[in-house]
């Protein structure tokens, strides 16, 4: 046996052989090789080793402006909706306001001819005949009952 058998060791240095040309420390790494389209991008990529087509880049700023363009759209409808929305609310409350003050004053002025309908009443009550003050009872006996 005095041929020579590969030990484990001398396989795995064959196979770091073979690829330190793919390790970017190496000298002979060609970093260029893997770059991509897009000149402000840090990212690789092996497939755009050559300089983009100018049709496709103009294609793609085009489309970039026409997303940017429809998004600056749709961002102005919306706030125009949230303006309109808040004006709305803001009206809502100015009328559910005056509404209260006026439902109020409304009270105001039930609780005052309430008040002086009862004095009223308990003043002619004082002043009436036995015969009225029946009368009067009978009258509001018969209105209870029927409530």
């Amino acid at each position: 046996m005095n041929g020579h058998i590969r030990t484990q060791y001398e396989h795995e240095q064959s196979i770091l052989e073979d690829i330190q040309n793919f390790s970017p420390v190496t000298s002979s790494y060609n970093m260029n090789a893997f770059r991509t389209p897009y000149p402000d991008s840090n990212a690789t990529s092996a497939s755009s080793a050559a300089s983009p087509d100018p049709t496709i880049t103009d294609a793609i700023v085009e489309v970039d402006e026409d997303k940017r363009k429809r998004n600056q759209a749709a961002s102005a409808r919306f706030r125009q909706k949230k303006k309109q929305r808040e004006q709305q609310l803001v009206e809502t409350t100015r009328e559910m306001q005056e509404r209260t003050k006026k439902l109020q004053a409304e009270n105001e002025g039930l609780k005052k001819e309430n008040l002086f309908l009862k004095k009223l009443l308990v003043e002619k009550v004082d002043h009436m005949s036995e015969e009225d003050r029946d009368m009067l009872l009978k009258a509001t006996g018969e209105v209870l009952k029927k409530k």
